[in-house]
C-alpha cells in the first residue's frame, strides 16, 4: 500500500508542474494574441470614424452649396418680381415672387417677409383684394403687427370701400355709394384712380353733367392711356352738347332726363338694343 501510494504521489507531483506550465503557456499565448486583435479593432474603428467625419463634412459642404445656390436664385427671382411690379405686370410679378418663395426652401427670414410684402402689393394692384388680404394676414401672423403691415392693411381696407362704392353705383344705391366714397377718401385714398373714376360715375348717376365732364377731362389728362376713361369723356361730352343745344332740357330738372345717370357702357348697350 505504501509503495503504491508513493507511486501515486510521485506520479501526481510529476504531472502537476506540467499542467501548470501548460496553463501558463496558454495564458501567455492568449495575452500575446489579444493586443494584436485589440489593436486591429481600434485601427478599424478609427478608420470608420474618419470616413464618417469625411462624409459628414462633404455632405455639409454640398448642403451649404445648395443653400447658397437656392438663396442666390431666390434673390434673383425677387428682383425680377419687383421689376415686373414696377412695370405694372402684376400677375407676372406675383408668379415670380411665388417662385422666389419656393427657392427660399421655406426658411423664415427677413428676405421671405420682404418677398411676401411685395407679393401683397402686386395682388393689391391687380385688384385681387382677397389674395392680398390673405398675404397680409400671413405676414401679421408670423412677423407681428408692424407699421408697414398696418399701412398696407389700411390701404387695402380703403380699396375695399371703393369696390363697395362701385357695386352700390351699379345697383343705383346712390346713398351707400356716397358713404363708401367718403370713407375711402377719409382713409387717405384721394389719389387713387379707382376712387377718382367712381367719383365721375357718381356725378353721372346724380346727373351732374358739367362736374362729371370736368372731372373726366382732368382724369384723362392724368391717365391718357385709360381707354375706359376716354369713352366716359366722349359720352359726357355728348351730354354736355345736348344740354347746351336744348334750352328746354337745360332748364328742366337734369335728373328727369331719360338718360340721367347712365355710364358710357350702359348708354351704348341701350342704343344697341334700340337698333
Amino acid at each position: 500500500m505504501i509503495g503504491s501510494l508513493s507511486s501515486v504521489l510521485s506520479s501526481t507531483s510529476l504531472r502537476l508542474p506540467l499542467k501548470k506550465w501548460r496553463v501558463w503557456e496558454i495564458r501567455i499565448g492568449v495575452v500575446s494574441v489579444l493586443p494584436e486583435r485589440i489593436k486591429g479593432d481600434i485601427m478599424k474603428e478609427r478608420s470608420v470614424r474618419k470616413r464618417i467625419v469625411c462624409m459628414t463634412v462633404l455632405l455639409t459642404l454640398v448642403s451649404m452649396l445648395n443653400l447658397t445656390a437656392c438663396s442666390n436664385k431666390a434673390a434673383e427671382l425677387r428682383l425680377q418680381g419687383i421689376d415686373l411690379l414696377e412695370k405694372g405686370k402684376y400677375e407676372e410679378a406675383v408668379q415670380k415672387l411665388d417662385e422666389a418663395l419656393e427657392k427660399s426652401n421655406g426658411k423664415v427670414s427677413a428676405e421671405q417677409y420682404d418677398i411676401l410684402l411685395y407679393r401683397a402689393e402686386a395682388e393689391y394692384m391687380m385688384g385681387d383684394y382677397d389674395k392680398a388680404q390673405k398675404t397680409i394676414d400671413i405676414l401679421k401672423d408670423v412677423d407681428g403687427e408692424k407699421k408697414v403691415y398696418q399701412k398696407m392693411q389700411s390701404q387695402l381696407d380703403a380699396k375695399k370701400l371703393v369696390s363697395k362704392a362701385r357695386d352700390a353705383l351699379n345697383n343705383r344705391d346712390i346713398e351707400t355709394a356716397r358713404k363708401m366714397l367718403d370713407q375711402a377718401e377719409a382713409a387717405g385714398l384721394t389719389n387713387d384712380t379707382d376712387l377718382q373714376f367712381n367719383e365721375i360715375v357718381y356725378l353721372e348717376r346724380t346727373a351732374q353733367w358739367q362736374k362729371a365732364y370736368d372731372a373726366a377731362m382732368n382724369f384723362v389728362d392724368q391717365n391718357p392711356n385709360d381707354k375706359k376713361a376716354k369713352r366716359e369723356l366722349e359720352f359726357l361730352k355728348t351730354r354736355i352738347d345736348e344740354l347746351n343745344n336744348n334750352t328746354a332740357l337745360k332748364q328742366a330738372d337734369p335728373a328727369a332726363d331719360s338718360g340721367a345717370g347712365q355710364t358710357a357702357a350702359e348708354s351704348a348697350a341701350e342704343t344697341a338694343n334700340q337698333n
